[in-house]
């Protein structure tokens, strides 16, 4: 930016190509002095903090990483978008959003471009995995639970109001 805080690097097109870490001397040549944030494809985050672990400056890169890391499948299931008339099976790796859009239900979403909680639905009933910790979600009938359908596999059977 103008103030000289903000260092904005653009590489997404074929005239530059895709942003090589070891430009950054020449690019932004205060690099090491600043504080960074980072979000894209996996490849490039994972470059990235191996390149500020190098340099030994983890403490200033922030990563936004929009697709969960899988820490361990369910067993999978039946989801049933209850709006939409569509039931699709889903193996325990799958998030339920993909499983969704796979199965031709429009899902609400802004995960792929970085906009956080825009996937989240209502689950009527079912149970559902995190991707993330693993962890098991129950919702009886009635308790009607927004979740997050970008960081979550069915679990067994699960009825989403879409």
């Amino acid at each position: 930016g103008e103030n000289g805080r903000t260092a904005y690097i653009e590489r997404h097109d074929d005239e530059h190509g895709m942003l090589d870490l070891a430009d950054l001397d020449r690019l932004v040549p205060d690099w090491r002095e600043r504080d960074t944030w980072v979000c894209g494809p996996t490849g490039l985050l994972d470059a990235a903090e191996a390149h500020w672990e190098a340099h030994g400056l983890t403490d200033r890169l922030t990563v936004e990483r929009f697709r969960p890391t899988i820490i361990e499948p369910g067993e999978g299931g039946e989801i049933t978008f209850l709006s939409s008339d569509v039931t699709v099976e889903a193996d325990g790796a799958t998030p339920i959003l993909d499983a969704g859009e796979n199965a031709g239900v429009l899902m609400p979403s802004g995960c792929r471009m970085g906009i956080c909680m825009g996937c989240i639905v209502t689950m009527r009933q079912g149970a559902i995995r995190d991707l993330r910790t693993g962890e098991i979600t129950v919702a009886e009938p009635g308790d009607n639970l927004s979740v997050q359908t970008c960081v979550n596999a069915v679990a067994g059977t699960c009825d989403i109001e879409l």
